[in-house]
């Protein structure tokens, strides 16, 4: 006779206010809460560290740039894989009451394109392997912790930039065979970035590390990112001082210093066209 697990059933009107169906947080992962049922549209975004999703009677282990679409009734629970708290799992979760998103998806035009996608009972598992949705998270979670002016609206339109990177990432069914005429040397140009983003990181240096010419790399770049490769190491860079604003008391001319700028009013103008708001703002919300 199998064991019946115990789930906890969460509902939408515990998280939104009265005048929005919408909530966004940052978490960090614990054993604490149990599996649980919600009558809510979920999409989660596991931004650090590494542990084990439990869908229903899978299981999935999971790392930075998982994503999961989660319909109303799909049990499930994040699990850490290290208890320390120098090494956290750290998942950002979007909750929208399921009539909200319909409502919001029938508003734009070509939205209706949307309806069958938000009405799937299955769960689906995605990949941000270049940090895209991840910066689409961060600017999301940033407004819903803000003060500012037409936060509704920006919340709305954070949360259609979302759906639509997943309806999008869902209908690409020729990606692998996309990928597959890209030199394999731009995944290592890739990684390079991550690995090395406070260094000068020239292009002609990364086309000759990706083995095709300088004019190729940045036509290559452009159509696997989405961005120009100066956007992209600049995006690498902020979205790592976004991460010490959050989680140390350094100096902003330190961070600065850290992903790579000196010159702080240079960074401190890059940040704010980034994100909206100067770094110390940044560090202000967050931490309230």
């Amino acid at each position: 006779m199998p064991i019946q697990r115990p789930i906890a059933q969460m509902h939408g009107k515990d998280f939104f206010d009265s005048a929005l169906p919408i909530y966004v947080n940052r978490a960090v992962e614990t054993y604490q809460l149990t599996e649980h049922r919600h009558d809510f549209l979920e999409i989660s975004y596991v931004s650090e560290g590494a542990g084990t999703h439990h869908l229903g009677e899978e299981a999935f282990p999971v790392a930075h740039g998982d994503i999961f679409l989660l319909p109303v009734g799909v049990s499930h629970v994040f699990r850490p894989s290290n208890a320390s708290p120098e090494h956290p799992l750290i998942v950002y979760n979007c909750v929208i009451a399921p009539e909200a998103a319909r409502r919001l998806a029938e508003a734009v035009p070509g939205g209706e394109a949307l309806l069958p996608f938000l009405e799937t009972v299955h769960y689906r598992r995605y990949r941000d392997p270049h940090g895209e949705f991840h910066r689409l998270f961060q600017r999301l979670h940033y407004e819903y912790l803000s003060a500012q002016p037409a936060r509704e609206a920006a919340l709305h339109q954070g949360v259609l930039g979302l759906l639509l990177y997943l309806f999008r990432l869902d209908g690409r069914s020729d990606a692998s065979a996309a990928s597959a005429i890209l030199p394999a040397g731009l995944e290592t140009v890739l990684a390079t970035i991550h690995s090395r983003f406070d260094q000068d990181l020239p292009a002609k240096r990364m086309a000759a590390l990706a083995g095709i010419g300088e004019r190729q790399f940045h036509r290559l770049f452009a159509r696997q990112t989405g961005m120009s490769y100066k956007t992209y190491h600049q995006n690498v860079r902020i979205s790592e001082a976004c991460r010490l604003l959050r989680t140390t008391d350094r100096k902003i001319s330190d961070i600065a210093s850290a992903v790579g700028y000196q010159d702080i009013a240079y960074f401190n103008g890059l940040f704010k066209r980034k994100n909206g708001v100067t770094p110390s703002v940044y560090r202000q919300v967050d931490a309230s």
